[in-house]
């Protein structure tokens, strides 16, 4: 379920999900996995190396950034610190319950399963672990920025530079794309198995609007870095689906666990779309194919036609990937997005509501930036109709394609 709070889309049920984990990818990701990234970095030296008042961990901001209270907002606000001890804490109102997950995937202790561990936590063989390394931090610092044993104290020395961090060990993730494929590698790595035990399956993910409500700790520069964070994530996350829905089909995945996979490649597939409609016409039809052969493939439970399908659609997404988070945006590009995403409102309402959530979350982050834009200013009624339009996914059950289609429109009309 999502909901808009003070302008911007929040995800109403959390799982805390980050760091390198799932299963092996059947294309090439565009960053190293872990394991990889282990064998040639450092030690991971813990939260607490980082929290030092006079480092990341100040109450009191500077004006400018590094505002030296990174390390207080992730501890006091962002869900990764909680990550480890969402293992240790069932919640008998949401139904979800980490023991019994773990007892019907026959792990043991959730907080001690390398499998759980992998994305609620930085699971660092322990001869790499720091002298104030802990894994009950959860997501920690070094979760996104890499192990920081090479760079810890000469990051903060006079002269020393973001790339000669990056040398020796940091993760760039000043690079949207990057970025994208740290974020996705947890939350668009949930297994069949997992589902069927009960683990909640994250069916929601968007890079601008789950950063935004961490609350981002940084600063990206430029007016329309949304906007491309926007767009490299979505083709980034239409790769990751189509892996998921593939290796579902691959396993014993019921129909129900197909169909809700099928949903993400369809939402993600609708955005996508829309992306590749200026500049790249020739794959823009070419993912149109792939999904529609999906959601044809998923009734007719031809397993063997989704692996493929899913798998061209993978390597298409890999080769497109680096040229869309090359794009330039600006109030022109952000405005067609827009009215394109907003125009299409009936028939990705249509769709369902996965895809009335990707565009939902796309129509509330991209008109944040675009209306933030010099000489341009927020329109009440283009707020209105966000609100009513994520009004119509309050409820899964009672999801209305045609009332979202109408505050689609009624958007799409304040843009003109």
């Amino acid at each position: 379920m999502l909901r808009r709070i003070a302008g911007a889309a929040v995800v109403a049920v959390v799982v805390v999900a980050v760091v390198a984990g799932g299963g092996a990818r059947s294309s090439a990701p565009l960053v190293p996995d872990l394991a990889h990234a282990q064998a040639a970095a450092g030690k991971y030296a813990g939260a607490a190396s980082c929290g030092a008042s006079n480092c990341h961990g100040s109450t009191r901001p500077r004006a400018d950034y590094p505002k030296l209270n990174e390390a207080t907002i992730w501890s006091q606000k962002d869900h990764h610190a909680r990550a480890y001890t969402a293992l240790t804490s069932d919640k008998p109102k949401s139904g979800i319950s980490p023991s019994k997950i773990a007892t019907n995937l026959k792990l043991g202790k959730p907080e001690a399963s390398e499998r759980c561990l992998s994305c609620h936590a930085v699971n660092v063989k322990p001869e790499l672990r720091g002298t104030k390394f802990d894994i009950a931090e959860g997501v920690q610092c070094e979760g996104c920025h890499g192990s920081s044993e090479k760079w810890l104290e000469q990051h903060s020395e006079k002269g020393w530079t973001h790339e000669q961090s990056v040398k020796v060990g940091m993760y760039d993730t000043k690079s949207i794309l990057l970025r994208a494929e740290k974020c996705v590698s947890c939350h668009l790595q949930i297994d069949a198995d997992m589902v069927a035990a009960g683990h909640p399956d994250l069916s929601a993910f968007e890079l601008d609007t789950y950063s935004g409500q961490m609350p981002p700790h940084w600063r990206d520069k430029g007016t329309w870095a949304g906007t491309k964070a926007w767009a490299t994530g979505q083709v980034i996350a239409l790769r990751e689906a189509a892996k998921q829905l593939g290796d579902r089909a691959g396993g014993s995945a019921s129909g129900q666990v197909l169909n809700d996979a099928l949903a993400k490649v369809q939402g993600h597939g609708a955005m996508v779309r829309v992306i590749l409609a200026v500049g790249a016409p020739d794959v823009q039809k070419s993912v149109e194919g792939d999904v529609a052969s999906l959601t044809d493939a998923v009734a007719k439970g031809d397993k063997a036609k989704i692996g493929s399908t899913a798998k061209n659609l993978q390597t298409t997404m890999q080769g497109q990937a680096s040229k869309v988070a090359a794009r330039d945006y600006d109030q022109a590009s952000t405005k067609k997005l827009l009215a394109d995403i907003s125009g299409s409102g009936d028939a990705i309402g249509a769709t369902g509501i996965r895809a009335a959530e990707q565009a939902a979350m796309a129509l509330d982050r991209l008109y944040s930036a675009y209306s933030k834009a010099p000489g341009a200013k927020a329109d009440p009624a283009a707020s209105k109709a966000l609100d009513t339009m994520f009004g119509t996914l309050e409820d899964p059950k009672k999801y209305d394609g045609k009332a979202f289609g109408a505050a689609a429109k009624s958007f799409n009309d304040t843009i003109k």
